[in-house]
């Protein structure tokens, strides 16, 4: 909850594109707009999963004591995530989907029960409830907008129904993790799919297969976000 100094106190933090530690100043003072990445629901989470989200409990509670009202949002992913975990392959199929198959239940149940369990660990582990709990199912044409507002700036195109981005069009890639294209070595963990311009890119929307259990319309035809 809100300390309620008048005044708040200096937090210094580090900053990953500056590469050093800095004093924290929110865009409007007083008040900080914190978002963490949420847990992806087909499965259990485990505490190696819980690390991300102990530490931006850790960070909201650090920010509060400093006297800065938090307002924090946190995802669930309820749909996008394929299963080939390499950010470069697309190839893989919808991680709820492939488990709803499995199990013989929607993908929707598979989601809500697994968020479900997500958040009552979370209890257990005395994790602050975040503000807003916005789910990927909730913004499809916000997803769909912003993709196409992509391909018209050049930054992603259109193949048989996919959609992926131009990793070598946008020249900041790899600035805050250090991992830039110049250190990766193309194709070495994957097969290069021919639909993409270079092994790298990857999908921010996929073509659906009838079967699919996850798919909506969108300008490139019946499909679900990468």
């Amino acid at each position: 909850p809100y300390h309620g100094f008048d005044m708040p106190e200096t937090v210094h933090v580090y900053n990953t594109l500056a590469k050093k530690k800095e004093v924290f100043e929110p865009l409007k003072a007083g008040k900080v707009s914190l978002y963490s990445c949420g847990p992806t629901v087909y499965d259990y989470a485990h505490i190696g999963n819980f690390r991300s989200f102990l530490m931006a409990d850790l960070l909201t509670r650090v920010l509060n004591y400093a006297g800065y009202k938090v307002e924090k949002v946190q995802n669930i992913t309820d749909v996008g995530h394929l299963t080939n975990d390499d950010l470069a392959d697309s190839s893989g199929e919808d991680k709820i989907g492939k488990k709803a198959k499995a199990s013989g239940q929607s993908a929707q149940e598979v989601a809500d029960f697994y968020a479900g369990k997500f958040i009552e660990d979370e209890a257990v582990l005395r994790i602050q409830e975040p503000d807003h709990r916005p789910k990927a199912t909730e913004y499809i044409d916000e997803q769909i907008a912003m993709t196409a507002q992509l391909i018209k700036r050049g930054f992603a195109y259109e193949v048989d129904g996919s959609v992926y981005f131009r990793v070598e069009k946008f020249n900041q890639y790899g600035k805050l993790s250090g991992n830039t294209l110049e250190n990766l070595n193309a194709g070495s963990r994957i097969d290069v799919n021919d639909d993409k311009e270079t092994a790298h890119d990857f999908a921010l929307w996929k073509k659906a297969e009838p079967q699919h259990l996850m798919q909506w319309d969108s300008p490139w035809g019946r499909g679900f976000p990468g």
